[in-house]
């Protein structure tokens, strides 16, 4: 006897039974992989539905293309309705594959009216403010579900804050790290350096990483000191440090010292990442805008660090997003367990 197993191709989950085999229906071996994917919260996969969501029928053809010729149109051969199976991109007139790479091209710093001006010349044409939609339509669905998951990371995190402009004025995020997945755990905006509390940063860190650090990295901002002491407390040692060198040789008597000096190197380069983004955050009219959040996701789930033999941060840390275009991906999941905006 042949044993029978679900297997993720660039097509979706394919099962080697008899049913779906011969209708390609989602036959309830794939329906139970779907139900462990919902409930793990960490298992991303390409999904493609393959049946119609109405009537719950398997038996449907190929019918031409939409009005637009943009979209492949299934007819049900039970029920004898037309539809068009795009998951997670449902009444949306532009091609999936269209709105994804206009996100690709958004999160690496490109301006709003330059990705219209680039989809203009590969025959796509939208305005700025349609790019601008689909940015903060998916942006938020895809935030909303993956802030949900808690990465895998280490015992050891780091903070650090960086200035950007809000509305012309100065003002500062303050980000938490995980220092062996690079993962951006959290990010939040703050009026003052000097004067603004770090107990909600590292309230919201503690909880987006599940567990309490050991040893917790920062620069020698006094907040981060007073917030170590209180959100961590004393289970976790607080280092601070203002120089980029990872250790401090000295001089005790007659012999040399070296002490272990970690710099805050890794953080350094997160705060690098934001300020080659300039362009992106040149639209921050308000403290409490989304496009940080973006951001986090963009540097988390989808850019792949040397330092981590070419994987994302997500997937350093136990979250596996497949496929070739990682925002398809995450937007198809999204879809998957239903987080609507």
């Amino acid at each position: 006897m042949s044993q029978e197993t679900v297997r993720s191709t660039g097509n979706g989950l394919i099962y080697t039974c008899k049913a779906h085999a011969t209708n390609e229906t989602d036959c309830q071996h794939i329906q139970a992989e779907i139900e462990s994917i919902k409930e793990s919260g960490k298992g991303f996969k390409i999904m493609e539905r393959s049946k119609f969501k109405i009537c719950k029928s398997g038996n449907i053809v190929k019918a031409g293309m939409d009005k637009t010729k943009t979209h492949q149109t299934f007819k049900c051969k039970d029920c004898k309705k037309r539809f068009i199976s795009n998951l997670g991109f449902e009444n949306m007139r532009n091609d999936p594959m269209v709105i994804t790479r206009a996100l690709r091209m958004y999160f690496t710093g490109m301006p709003f009216r330059d990705i219209a001006d680039c989809l203009e010349q590969e025959g796509v044409k939208v305005s700025q403010v349609t790019v601008m939609n689909w940015v903060s339509k998916y942006s938020k669905m895809t935030a909303a579900y993956l802030d949900g998951i808690i990465p895998n990371v280490g015992n050891w995190f780091r903070a650090d804050e960086v200035w950007i402009k809000v509305a012309g004025e100065i003002a500062y995020l303050f980000a938490s790290m995980d220092d062996d997945t690079r993962f951006w755990l959290v990010g939040e905006m703050a009026n003052s350096k000097h004067k603004h509390n770090t107990d909600n940063l590292l309230d919201m860190t503690k909880k987006k990483a599940g567990k309490t650090p050991t040893v917790f990295i920062s620069d020698k901002l006094p907040a981060y000191a007073k917030s170590c002491r209180k959100i961590f407390g004393r289970g976790a040692y607080h280092k601070s440090n203002a120089g980029i060198r990872s250790t401090r040789n000295g001089v005790r008597g007659n012999r040399l010292v070296v002490k272990f000096h970690p710099s805050n190197n890794k953080m350094e380069r997160l705060n690098g990442e934001i300020r080659d983004r300039e362009k992106v955050f040149r639209g921050l009219k308000k403290m409490d805008t989304a496009i940080i959040d973006d951001m986090r996701i963009y540097y988390n789930f989808t850019k792949k660090h040397s330092s981590l033999d070419g994987m994302t941060p997500a997937e350093a840390s136990g979250i596996t997003v497949e496929g070739q275009d990682k925002w398809m991906t995450i937007i198809q999941n999204v879809a998957i367990n239903q987080v609507t905006v």
